[in-house]
């Protein structure tokens, strides 16, 4: 097993669990929609055979149009609507077959990403959330922003950054300065950003 690549991959899933909880405000004005798993592997290894079965359990769990990995092994993205079904049907399924995942980083990152965008937050995501979220606090503090506070669990169970309350403006997390260090410090080993409120 390739570590670097594997951590490579981990942070690049999590990034994506960072850029949907910066699109959170925004999208909680409008529709919402649950995020596609995204699973890896190479055609013929465990992962790829792992997304395979969780691409017939989400079949088999109301979402007949999933479709199955593509030739690269990942899991298709996408969302209730382009599968065909309501937020609901696809959210259940999603929960029944994430033990499916390919590996652990994936199912952690698919669960965060599930927790952030719908409330369905299982005690050992959030757990492991606000450790990684205290990591992630660590560096933003050491890089420049003294005032970044540590995760929290806010009034529905998600873990999040309070960072209104700590000063720091919406808007500001927006900036190419403070995107900058979010993607660094995104990139230490075991640091995860939470949603921001």
């Amino acid at each position: 097993m390739n570590t670097n690549r594997d951590t490579t991959i981990r942070r690049a899933g999590l990034y994506a669990a960072l850029l949907v909880a910066l699109a959170l405000p925004a999208a909680a004005c409008g529709g919402s929609s649950s995020p596609g798993a995204a699973g890896r592997g190479s055609p013929g290894n465990s992962a790829s055979a792992s997304a395979v079965a969780y691409s017939a359990c989400m079949r088999l769990h109301g979402v007949p149009e999933y479709p199955d990995p593509g030739s690269d092994g990942n899991l298709p993205k996408g969302t209730a609507q382009d599968f065909g079904v309501s937020n609901s049907q696809y959210q259940a399924a999603e929960r029944a077959c994430r033990h499916l995942l390919p590996n652990s980083d994936t199912r952690f990152t698919a669960s965060l990403t599930q927790c952030l965008m719908t409330g369905d937050c299982p005690h050992a995501v959030v757990q492991q959330a606000l450790t990684e979220g205290l990591n992630f606090a660590r560096c933003m503090r050491n890089h420049g922003v003294p005032n970044w506070p540590d995760p929290t669990v806010d009034s529905t169970g998600r873990p999040s950054f309070q960072v209104t309350a700590a000063g720091i403006s919406i808007a500001s997390t927006r900036s190419p300065r403070m995107l900058s260090k979010l993607g660094h410090c995104q990139n230490q080993p075991g640091a995860v950003l939470l949603r921001q409120e």
